[in-house]
């Protein structure tokens, strides 16, 4: 049965798909190519279903009901969308969907195959409670909004709702976090191929707000991109490094917790910096552009800075514990994990033995068939060793920078950093997890590869969906390095 909110989201559609004669007709003239499309839609969220179901742990978590619910719920609605599917990005519009159902960052799609995204000159921003007007594309063939004017509404409708009822349900559906806000605010002027929104009305005309409060109407103009768009929505990732400014105060770029195996060579050196530090009054850690990865890697930032002792002492996961959903996926995923292990750390690496234990753990979990597999008691800080401990004692102020992308080991991270006695917020809300993590994936018969959580953290100090909202927000482009240093030194 389809829920009052997504039966308006399919009549808005349907009103959509059936506007004039000209595109009924089209329509069924093209009814065999619909039919495809349709069967691919039908075909890929059955994949995601059965993904679902036997290899989520929250299809089988009895602390959380409502994942179960959508589970079905959403697989019927997204079914009963896909009665509307008419071209490949309509079937991927409607498994992004299903997909965003599940109020989860880990819950995920890349498709090999999309079209190109469109957008309309310009780009907005979240700053405070306005969309704000963050970048105009030059010659551009109309006049577009000025950089810092505020859009607030587009074809007589309030941009916040458009967010909320046209494109949060494709997207992220986690309206109660101030991340996402920021994250759909670019979606009202870029129809993105990797988000697309099923039968999307684009917007042909928002009013604007200029700097000195006189309101514009301007009629936008929507252009398939030729190659601006990924430049300018790329978020930049500063280089990790750490930067002494003098005075006992140091910026540590904190940015990269993903590193390849040549960027594991610049974290050492990085390591060894922050351990020969003994002079600091301030130390910034700075994770813009960090969007998860390894959570070793920040904790190994933390016991180099702090000292082995006192950081270990900030490891919330050393109160909670991890279970895994036994299941083919999960062995599939962790015999993966122990290649890489074995080429980035090599055999006689403490990481490396703890991945084997457990892919033979869930092996052996398979074969006696059970649903779960607990992972055995380890802090991250007691991992892969390869140095005398740091004794150290760290006496300074720490402060946090974070933007709206940290999430997953940045959040990690995050929990420790801001553990520590007397240490200060700065930049913007974090982006939030679930309590399910670990991803694995498999590709689906589009050819999309589809990635989902397999195992659960019990007993987490942060709480589900939750983020870290900072003492002291930024209002102005958070990816401007020199005006985020600035800003954050000015307060000290």
């Amino acid at each position: 049965m389809i829920s009052i909110f997504d039966m308006n989201v399919f009549n808005r559609i349907l009103a959509v798909l059936l506007m004039g004669g000209g595109i009924v007709g089209a329509v069924f003239a093209e009814d065999s190519r619909k039919d495809e499309f349709v069967d691919l839609a039908l075909s890929d969220l059955s994949t995601v279903h059965q993904l679902i179901v036997s290899a989520h742990p929250g299809a089988i978590d009895q602390e959380n009901s409502n994942f179960s619910d959508w589970v079905e719920r959403g697989y019927s609605e997204a079914k009963q969308l896909s009665r509307l599917v008419g071209s490949r990005r309509d079937a991927q519009a409607v498994l992004g969907f299903y997909i965003s159902g599940f109020k989860d960052g880990h819950v995920g799609i890349y498709q090999s195959r999309k079209d190109r995204s469109s957008w309309a000159g310009f780009i907005l921003d979240k700053r405070g409670e306005d969309f704000v007007v963050s970048h105009v594309a030059k010659g551009w063939p109309v006049p577009l909004p000025p950089v810092d004017s505020r859009v607030i509404s587009c074809d007589g409708k309030a941009v916040s709702d458009i967010f909320g009822n046209e494109i949060s349900p494709y997207v992220d559906r986690r309206l109660d976090l101030k991340s996402t806000w920021s994250h759909l605010a670019r979606h009202l002027t870029v129809d993105d191929a990797d988000y697309p929104v099923l039968a999307r009305k684009r917007a042909n005309q928002c009013q604007v707000v200029l700097s000195s409060g006189v309101k514009q109407n301007h009629d936008l103009l929507w252009q398939e991109d030729r190659g601006q768009l990924a430049d300018v929505l790329r978020q930049p990732q500063p280089p990790q490094s750490v930067q002494n400014l003098g005075g006992g105060r140091y910026w540590v770029h904190a940015s990269n917790f993903a590193p390849s195996a040549a960027e594991n060579a610049s974290l050492e050196k990085m390591l060894d910096v922050l351990e020969s530090i003994d002079d600091a009054r301030l130390v910034v850690l700075d994770t813009r552009g960090n969007r998860g990865g390894n959570s070793l890697v920040g904790a190994r930032i933390l016991s180099a800075l702090l000292g082995d002792k006192f950081a270990k002492s900030l490891d919330g996961s050393s109160r909670s514990y991890a279970m895994w959903r036994v299941s083919p996926l999960a062995l599939s995923t962790l015999n993966n994990a122990l290649a890489s292990t074995e080429r980035d750390y090599g055999k006689s690496s403490e990481a490396y033995t703890f991945v084997s234990a457990l892919r033979e753990s869930m092996n052996a979990a398979l074969e006696a068939k059970r649903d779960w597999l607990r992972q055995p008691d380890t802090t991250s800080l007691d991992k892969d060793r390869s140095k005398d401990s740091n004794q150290k004692t760290f006496k300074g102020q720490l402060v946090l920078v974070t933007d709206s992308y940290c999430a997953s080991a940045c959040l990690d991270f995050a929990d420790a950093v801001l553990a520590v006695p007397g240490a200060t917020h700065f930049g913007l809300s974090t982006s939030a997890d679930t309590l399910y993590i670990d991803i694995g994936s498999q590709a689906l018969p589009s050819g999309a590869q589809f990635w989902l959580p397999l195992k659960v953290w019990r007993g987490r100090v942060r709480g589900n969906n939750q983020s870290y909202d900072p003492q002291y927000v930024f209002d102005g482009d958070i990816n401007d390095t020199s005006a985020v240093q600035k800003w954050v030194l000015g307060h000290f």
